[in-house]
């Protein structure tokens, strides 16, 4: 009867450790088993397809140490301290290496498991990708930092003119009062600008956004654009071409970001032209720099998106996206196109009865 049921036991035993490999296999979360000296003891299938592997064999026989993943072979050692130090480790954030060489962030938690004399036998652990996750707080990250290097530069200069103004007054003549009271406008207005593409860009619902369409010369926004840009840029009216039907003050939102686009990473010469086509009035802001691959063309209107080549801080690649809203808002259409050895932002608005 004992060895009956010591037998019973034995069977017991035997089919909770195979359910709890079973687990370990089927669970859809990466789990590992790893040896103190690097080597992978155990791994599941969602680890092998996390790596880039076929299968968990072949895992396990071409990896010597689980620190060859590691991208910075100074946080396995980093990991390392801190299991030793505490037993375990909690949402260990790390990024690892496929097998093909791709890079990808993950959530490391583990814990370690020692025999009766306190030794380490083991350390067992799950990993959950965290890439989208990394790069969403880098990209947010990034824009922070980019919109604030853009409102800083209008706000420091708009701050040092008026302390100027504020700390000698009298020593200013009425007309350079004037002339700094303009450029204090000019840096407020380009902040305000700045905030204004901020909320265009985040609003969920377009169709609420204030657009109030009116009969207006664009000729007029035009210039006040050109106005507030250090660069040269000149400027062809066709004939009957400069009367639409939109929101004046959208309208210079648009073009001024369109100008000074091109201004930043455009080629050498910039211009802005107008014509008009049956009852519609095309605005296009053109320089002379090469063509923007077709796919491309169509990446830059998204949200946050700029060209490949461009990597200036200064940009938050809002402006794009932000003026082809505007333009689909007043019954019009903002497109790229790359016309007679210039790349070109086509703004068509309709015409003014």
């Amino acid at each position: 009867m004992e060895n009956q049921a010591g037998s019973a036991d034995n069977q017991d035993v035997t089919m909770l450790i195979g359910g709890i490999e079973e687990l370990f296999r089927r669970i859809p979360v990466a789990l590992y088993r790893s040896a103190p000296d690097g080597g992978l003891l155990a791994a599941n299938p969602a680890l092998v397809a996390l790596l880039g592997y076929e299968s968990i064999s072949e895992l396990i026989d071409e990896v010597e140490s689980v620190e060859s993943f590691y991208v910075d072979a100074s946080r396995r050692q980093v990991w390392l301290e801190n299991i030793t130090a505490a037993g375990m480790v909690h949402d260990f954030d790390v990024e690892l290496r496929r097998r093909d060489g791709s890079s990808f962030w993950v959530q490391d938690s583990a814990r370690a498991i020692y025999d009766d004399e306190g030794n380490l036998l083991y350390c067992e652990g799950a990993l959950i990708d965290q890439t989208e996750k990394i790069k969403a707080n880098k990209a947010r990250d990034e824009f922070v930092a980019t919109v604030s290097h853009e409102l800083r530069n209008p706000l420091t200069v708009l701050l040092g003119l008026a302390q100027e103004l504020a700390n000698d007054y009298e020593g200013f003549t009425d007309v350079e009062r004037r002339e700094i009271a303009e450029m204090m406008a000019g840096q407020a207005e380009d902040a305000s600008w700045i905030i204004e593409d901020l909320l265009v860009a985040h609003r969920e619902d377009m169709s609420r956004m204030s657009v109030v369409t009116e009969p207006f010369d664009v000729s007029d926004e035009i210039g006040r654009v050109l106005e507030g840009v250090d660069h040269p840029v000149s400027l062809e009216l066709g004939d009957d071409a400069t009367r639409v039907l939109a929101d004046p003050r959208r309208t210079r939102q648009i073009l001024r970001n369109l100008v000074i686009n091109a201004v930043r990473y455009g080629g050498e010469e910039v211009k802005v032209t107008t014509r008009r086509s049956d009852q519609l009035i095309e605005v296009m802001v053109c320089d002379s720099g090469g063509p923007i691959d077709p796919d491309e063309a169509q990446r830059i209107f998204e949200p946050y998106e700029r060209g490949s080549g461009l990597h200036d801080v200064k940009s938050v690649g809002l402006g794009l996206s932000v003026a082809r809203k505007l333009a689909s808002l007043m019954n019009g259409h903002l497109v790229y196109e790359h016309r007679g050895g210039y790349s070109s932002f086509v703004l068509t608005l309709p015409a003014a009865p």
